[in-house]
């Protein structure tokens, strides 16, 4: 495919808008394909327990960079596959192409080629080296001092102590010093609990607690003298529970298990028939792909009373769904869920609903608590608690296991704790829960800007924890660490991402001594913590925005010491770039609508510029995104055709249920309108382009509007009626995607038939004035391409101007880069044939006939 593309890209962005010529283009080049290939990202970075040491590498390549924050000194390791720091980041761990194993010093480079076969383990907090086959050995890189253990068993490091079992004891101590019997006989397996030092363990099929601390095992049970439930036998293991334990949810496997017949053309039959059912719980199709296997209903759980020695059922044969258990030593009850009612409506739901069951752990008696449910209960962590989001109700509720009721407890914030501006059919979900506080006795969770602490004993007034800051600033909070935090400390600081709803600037704040407090925040970028070092003391960081790549910076958890790590694309300085900037208008409805706006470098206020409309729901939140020149996989790379002379608009799509089509008219025409009339965009040379869901918008619109001069609808639903039951690559069918997702009918066909007609395109492809591109491909998965071919002969039946190009053998996007440069490239002589009055491509003017394909492409004009 070389010569295919060598010198193509005279053809691409060869010139600059026709009247717009200024003299800083003499001094800086326009971007364009030949361009590409020196652009670079990053991958995922690590950072060193210590935060010294920061590395760093390519996706495309086999190099590793390292970065010492303190002294700049910098490593540069060629040819290597995996590397991890250990010893607190004084040492790095790496394998090379020819699989060796090395160990380096990084404060001077000593390296040490590891040459044994055995495996090597290295902690990222400790200096020992573990390894070894019949001996363990634990060497400890800085004093070089050897703790061999022979004939050894499993085995546990934690802190600078091991359990292990050997020659039938187990056995815990300091690595260094003298290491105490716990326990002498035939030991099978044991499990510990490194932060308690307690644990158990399994001899002679017993089970057995202990503690390293208090050294005298426990027997808690024999399972030699329970007898399991009829048809089971009892996994014996090492289960993890403690002596205050009173019962527990051992392993039953069944004494007979009954295996599906393998699927296959029977012998003696000269036919292979597919039987669709209409009231089977899942159809065919999935059932093809492993969706669902009819003989996959769960096996029943016990749970175990040790004192009583008795059996308790808590999940009846031939049910299925999932038990959810506290977490905790003892509990009275454990909720089942139950999809079954539900696996029918999944085609057009989508969501797996449940009815959830309360099941008394003494008795087994169930009781219905819940029905249809769109999420799970969560258990405190103490077990005292479940909570669920309901999202039919739009609050969150807390289990009465004394009413067997859930009780609303989210009215006591007095601000909404569902997605607000969510907007389609089905039910909103839920901002989320931050985490348990004191112990499980409190449960943290998110409204659209703060956290809030609920009391779940009823005792304590609802409280928030940022102090209400983020809804008086318009300042959205989420934990930096992860959104959700089993234990959340909330005496102790706390990190937050941050996303200012006026700057769209994404940034870090800081929660101590009940005082919210800005670490970064600058309104012209967004700031992403990308990794945190083990003591918690520094961190890797981006800071981008459409002008800056995302390169790498070293901080100090409280950012006032900062310094810049990486410098990748230096070479973006040499070429036209351009802004990006929200605009606002009114709507047709006459609301507040937004988008983003990309300027030309050079842009002057004086001149009307050639525009193309891009979007896809909502763009504002992406302001401050950069975006890599690269080959195209489905729509235009912004930074090139900004850099060539093109405006680019991206408004903000909200949608009305029921009104798909028009929501879009009137946000994207509105909008577009809005650009004129403020003298940028030039209305004579105006594009639009969507891809999948704006796809289908984009073919949607061409039958409302003339207002542009071209569009290109990409793997584009062209008739609402029949993509309504078309089957997905996955083997679902599309009714979901229109009665409660993405396709905002919210009815089904029958019942809003109206509906479906009016938002299908293909019925009004008469009105259609506007020359279509259409990009659809046979291999898409995700929409069809019938759709695209259902479009294109309409078209055609119409004597209106459209290209259907189907790059044979990819999906909803483009995955091959021949593919992807080809085009990129016809899609840019479309939009410069139509927008700059380019000369038309032959491709265009006269085709390409299959004795042509793939012999001459008609680049030319």
């Amino acid at each position: 495919m070389k010569n295919l593309f060598s010198g193509v890209t005279k053809y691409l962005f060869t010139g600059v808008m026709i009247g717009c010529t200024l003299p800083v283009f003499s001094q800086k080049k326009t971007l364009d394909t030949s361009a590409y290939e020196q652009w670079r990202y990053l991958a995922v970075p690590s950072i060193s327990y210590d935060g010294e040491w920061v590395m760093y590498h390519y996706p495309e390549g086999d190099t590793k960079y390292l970065k010492n924050t303190h002294n700049g000194k910098e490593i540069q390791l060629d040819n290597i596959g995996g590397a991890d720091f250990f010893d607190y980041g004084k040492w790095l761990k790496y394998t090379t192409k020819k699989d060796s194993m090395i160990l380096m010093r990084l404060n001077d480079g000593k390296r040490i080629v590891w040459d044994k076969s055995s495996y090597i383990n290295c902690g990222t907090a400790s200096p020992n080296v573990i390894y070894g086959n019949n001996k363990l050995v634990i060497w400890n890189v800085e004093t070089n001092d050897s703790t061999i253990i022979e004939h050894q068993g499993k085995y546990t490091l934690y802190a600078q102590s091991i359990i292990y079992i050997r020659n039938k004891k187990l056995l815990a101590g300091p690595l260094k010093g003298k290491q105490n019997v716990l326990f002498t006989g035939d030991i099978t397996d044991y499990s510990f609990d490194p932060e308690k030092e307690t644990g158990t363990f399994l001899s002679d099929n017993r089970l057995y607690t202990f503690s390293v601390k208090k050294g005298v095992p426990q027997q808690i049970l024999n399972f030699n003298e329970i007898e399991a439930p009829a048809g089971y036998r009892i996994d014996a293991r090492a289960y993890e529970i403690t002596g205050e334990t009173k019962a527990f949810l051992p392993d039953l496997i069944p004494l007979h298990r009954v295996e599906p017949k393998a699927a296959g053309r029977p012998a003696n039959t000269g036919f292979d028939l597919e039987l669709w059912t209409w009231n089977e719980p899942v159809t065919q199709r999935k059932q093809r792909r492993g969706v669902y296997n009819k003989t996959a209903l769960d096996e029943p759980a016990f749970i175990y009373h040790i004192d009583t020695k008795k059996w308790v059922e808590v999940r009846v044969e031939n049910t299925s769904g999932f038990l959810l258990t506290p977490d905790a030593d003892n509990y009275n009850y454990v909720l089942q869920t139950d999809p079954k009612p539900y696996v029918y409506t999944v085609d057009w739901r989508y969501n797996n609903n449940d009815d959830i069951y309360m099941v008394n752990v003494h008795t087994g008696a169930r009781t219905l608590i819940a029905k249809d449910c769109y999420a799970n209960p969560q258990w405190s962590p103490d077990g005292k608690y479940a909570v669920i989001y309901n999202a039919v109700q739009k609050e969150w509720q807390v289990l009465d296991t004394a009413t067997r009721q859930f009780v609303n407890i989210s009215d006591q914030i007095g601000y909404p704790v569902h997605e607000e501006d969510f907007d389609m059919p089905k039910p909103a979900p839920a901002y989320g829960l931050a985490g348990w506080a004191e112990g499980g006795s409190s449960v943290v969770m998110y409204d659209r800007y703060d956290l809030w602490v609920i009391d779940l004993s009823g005792k304590k007034k609802a409280y928030s924890v940022t102090n209400g800051y983020g809804r008086q600033h318009g300042i959205r909070f989420r934990l930096l660490s992860a959104e959700y935090n089993e234990h959340l400390d909330i005496t102790k600081p706390l990190l937050f991402r941050s996303f200012n709803e006026h700057t769209k600037a994404k940034g870090v704040y800081r929660l101590a001594n009940h005082k919210v407090e800005a670490l970064v925040d600058n309104p012209a970028y967004s700031v992403k913590v990308v990794a945190m070092a083990g003591d918690g003391k520094s961190c890797v960081f981006t800071k981008e925005n459409y002008n800056t790549y995302a390169d790498l910076w070293w901080g100090s958890s409280d950012f006032t010491r900062q310094q810049r790590l990486t410098d990748i694309n230096p070479q973006q300085k040499d070429y036209n770039w351009g802004s990006a900037k929200v605009v606002q208008w009114k709507n047709y409805e006459g609301k507040e609508n937004q988008g983003v706006l990309y300027l030309p470098e050079n842009y002057d206020s004086t001149k009307k510029y050639p525009m193309i409309v891009d979007f896809y729901e909502t763009h504002t939140e992406e302001l401050h995104e950069y975006f890599t020149p690269m080959y195209s996989t489905c729509t235009i790379n912004i930074p090139t055709y900004v850099s060539n002379g093109y405006v680019v608009f991206r408004p903000d799509v909200h949608f009305t249920v029921g009104e798909p089509g028009e929501s879009a008219y009137n946000a994207v025409v509105s909008g577009t309108s809005a650009m004129i009339e403020r003298g940028i965009a030039d209305k004579a040379h105006i594009g639009l382009q969507g891809h999948s869901f704006s796809g289908y918008e984009v073919a949607y619109l061409v039958t409302r509007t003339n207002i542009f001069k071209c569009a290109n609808p990409g793997a584009a639903v062209a008739n609402l009626t029949y993509n309504y039951s078309a089957i997905r690559g996955n083997g679902a069918p599309c009714l979901f995607k229109y009665e409660v997702e993405q396709g905002r009918i919210g009815k089904n066909l029958w019942e809003g038939k109206d509906l479906y007609l009016k938002n299908s395109p293909i019925f009004n492809a008469d009105k259609i004035q506007t020359p279509l591109l259409i990009f659809h491909n046979d291999k898409d998965g995700a929409v069809a391409f019938t759709q695209g071919l259902d479009l294109f002969m309409a078209m055609r039946r119409l004597a209106k101007p459209a290209w259907l190009l189907n790059y044979k053998g990819e999906g909803h996007t483009l995955d091959g880069l021949p593919a992807q440069k080809d085009w990129t490239l016809r899609m840019g002589q479309f939009f410069d044939h139509y927008l700059k009055d380019k000369p038309i491509p032959k491709w265009m003017k006269e085709g390409i006939s299959v004795d042509e394909r793939n012999a001459d492409q008609k680049y030319d004009y």
